[in-house]
């Protein structure tokens, strides 16, 4: 049942991390 939860979490943190590597990323351009 929590499974669901769970990759929902999981696909969110990927997205924070992929949003702060870009900033990053356009930081040092």
């Amino acid at each position: 049942k929590n499974d669901n939860q769970l990759a929902m979490l999981f696909t969110l943190a990927n997205l924070f991390r992929v949003d702060q590597m870009i900033r990053q990323w356009e930081r040092s351009q």
